[in-house]
């Protein structure tokens, strides 16, 4: 029994240890880009660790550097449309493929999977010369448009909330339905009244996912969009590839920018967190 006793504590012990090693590897750089952003550019140039002094002007003097704000506003038109439309198509798509048998069910989910598994950049060259195709073809410029962008996104994003919305289908029993149906509800009205309360914390989840993606990505964003739509992402890249190119990067405020930039994807998060939570341990569920 003592050593029994004492194995559980050892184990205790090393995931203890565990846990630590891990929440350092996540809070190390982000407190090193937070010391950074507080550095005088002089100072970080030098190779300083500690700051002799507090660079509050760094917050101040990004505004003008990097273009944040038009930068900021941009990536949040554009991941939010794809948040928005990816989950609201995906609620219909997932809703049918659940509910309903047809011919080809299976095929468009053997076809979601396979969008899953093509590497992005493999598509990267083909959607834009079909876009210059069609640009050149029917005289609208689209290289450079927000539309353009957000349908770009949304063919990525859209398998994913489909199969994401179809295991949070799955757990709703169709006789919930059934009773609406017999109550006298139309179908649209089952689905608004029954379906979509029970199945609100998957939306969300799915939503926020759609956003990172169209958030984080700088691989499309940097060929497809033009000095008036780029985003955040783009933005921030440009600036270091400037200072490869010989100019000087000043990374006390190009760290200021990059946490500044991190603050709607922590204000979503806030707002939204009991929904994740709640959207994820549901749709780790089947039942």
């Amino acid at each position: 029994m003592t050593s029994l006793i004492a194995q559980r504590a050892h184990w205790n012990r090393l995931r203890m240890l565990g846990i630590v090693i891990f929440g350092l590897a996540i809070l190390l750089p982000m407190a090193y880009v937070i010391l950074i952003s507080l550095t005088p550019d002089t100072e970080v140039g030098g190779g300083a660790i500690f700051p002799t002094h507090i660079a509050w002007n760094n917050y101040a003097m990004m505004w003008q550097t990097v273009h944040l704000a038009s930068d900021i506003k941009n990536s949040i038109l554009i991941a939010g449309v794809t948040g928005i439309c990816a989950t609201v198509i995906a609620l219909g798509a997932a809703y049918v493929i659940a509910r309903f048998q047809f011919r080809g069910r299976k095929t468009f989910l053997y076809a979601l999977v396979t969008m899953q598994t093509i590497p992005q950049v493999m598509m990267l060259l083909p959607l834009f010369v079909i876009f210059v195709i069609i640009q050149n073809a029917i005289s609208v410029h689209l290289v450079g448009q927000y539309y353009t962008v957000i349908i770009t996104y949304m063919t990525f994003a859209l398998p994913f909330a489909c199969w994401l919305l179809l295991s949070y289908m799955a757990n709703i029993p169709v006789d919930l339905e059934e009773a609406g149906l017999m109550d006298g509800c139309t179908r649209l009205q089952v689905l608004r009244y029954v379906v979509l309360p029970l199945v609100l914390p998957g939306m969300v989840v799915t939503f926020v996912f759609s956003f990172l993606l169209a958030w984080s990505d700088v691989l499309f964003a940097s060929v497809l969009t033009g000095p008036a739509t780029q985003t955040v992402a783009v933005g921030l890249q440009a600036y270091i590839a400037s200072g490869d190119a010989g100019g000087d990067v000043l990374w006390g405020q190009l760290m200021a920018a990059s946490l500044t930039s991190g603050i709607p994807i922590v204000i979503i998060f806030l707002f939204l967190q009991k929904y994740i939570i709640g959207g994820l341990a549901n749709g780790a569920v089947k039942g």
